[in-house]
This record gives C-alpha cells, sequence and structure tokens, in this order.
C-alpha cells in the first residue's frame, strides 16, 4: 500500500512539474501604424459598428490552415483581445487619424450618427504552403445612411501578405502590413462617396 501510495504521489508531482514548465502563451494584436492621407472631412460622424464574423475566428484564437480543407489555431499564442475589438480599434483610430469624419463614434455609443460603417471578417488565417505561408484576410465594409438604413456603398477588400516565418509571429507581422493597406485603401474608398 505505502509503494502504491509513492507511486501516485511520484506520478502527481511529475505531471505538475511537466505542466508548469511548458511554453509561455504569446499575446499579439494588430496596429494600423503608416502614413493616411489626411483629407478634410466628408462625414459629418460616422459609427464604427461592431465587426461580425465567423464566431470561431472572431476570438482570441489565431488560426492557420494547411490545406482548403482543415483549420487549425496555435496553442501558445493569441489576441491580447478578441479580434473583432482589435478590429474595430484598429478602424476607429484609423478614420479618427484621417480625418474623414468631425466624430468617430464606436457601436456602444448612445450619441446619434449620420452615417454608420459596418464590417464583416470573411477570411483572417495563416495560410501555409509547401512554397510558404501568407496572411489571407478579407473583410467587407458597408457604408450606411444612419436616418433610413440606405446602403450607401459596400466593397470587400482582400489581402495576401506574404510571412517572413511560418509561425504566429510570422502571421501577426504580415496581418499588420494588410491592416495598414486596409486602412489606406478603407480612407481613399469612403472619401469617393
Amino acid at each position: 500500500m505505502t509503494r502504491l501510495l509513492s507511486l501516485a504521489v511520484v506520478t502527481a508531482l511529475t505531471l505538475l512539474l511537466a505542466a508548469c514548465s511548458g511554453r509561455s502563451l504569446q499575446m499579439y494584436t494588430l496596429s494600423s501604424q503608416g502614413s493616411l492621407p489626411h483629407l478634410h472631412p466628408r462625414f459629418p460622424s460616422l459609427r464604427v459598428d461592431y465587426p461580425k464574423g465567423i464566431e470561431d475566428t472572431m476570438g482570441t484564437r489565431i488560426y492557420f490552415s494547411r490545406s482548403n480543407l482543415t483549420q487549425s489555431y496555435y496553442s501558445y499564442s493569441q489576441w491580447s483581445k478578441s479580434l473583432n475589438r482589435i478590429l474595430m480599434a484598429n478602424l476607429i483610430e484609423t478614420l479618427q487619424r484621417s480625418g474623414l469624419a468631425r466624430t468617430v463614434l464606436d457601436y456602444a455609443s448612445e450619441a446619434d450618427a449620420a452615417y454608420e460603417l459596418e464590417s464583416t471578417v470573411y477570411r483572417f488565417e495563416h495560410r501555409i504552403t509547401p512554397q510558404g505561408s501568407y496572411a489571407d484576410i478579407s473583410i467587407g465594409l458597408r457604408l450606411l445612411r444612419s436616418s433610413d438604413r440606405h446602403l450607401i456603398a459596400s466593397k470587400i477588400f482582400s489581402y495576401q501578405i506574404p510571412c517572413r516565418s511560418t509561425d504566429a509571429a510570422g502571421f501577426v507581422e504580415a496581418a499588420n502590413r494588410a491592416i495598414s493597406r486596409l486602412g489606406v485603401d478603407m480612407v481613399k474608398w469612403l472619401a469617393k462617396q
């Protein structure tokens, strides 16, 4: 009985030590840094709605795929907040920096806004192929007039940005470049509306 008890204690300690000595979790975020065209206000106020997308991909997991049929996520890497919160913050910051709207509001604001910007994330993953890897990102934007919900314009922005490495860090670096390009493209597109 004593031998069985000491074997159980040794096994428990071994499992505990193995669990504690694992890799640490890496947290990532997106930032749309870079130069933007600074424009005269085109909109008096613009509300950025909460981005929509496939529920699984809008959480904190960072996804990758090695084929069109499978998708997985990095075990030791994740977004610092849910992907939709990170994207919304980037859209708001980009619009504020561009000067395209006098006032930029987030979805939770109770203030009236003359226009709304809706977004849908269609793809946001790290694609790994035998030839290399890339950030595969596709985001649809819709501009609506708030008073009557009239759709003024819509556009899907898609990017395939090569990654410097096939790990999560390589993907995040490429995704940041894609988000910066999205910011510039979005501002130019909205300025024409």
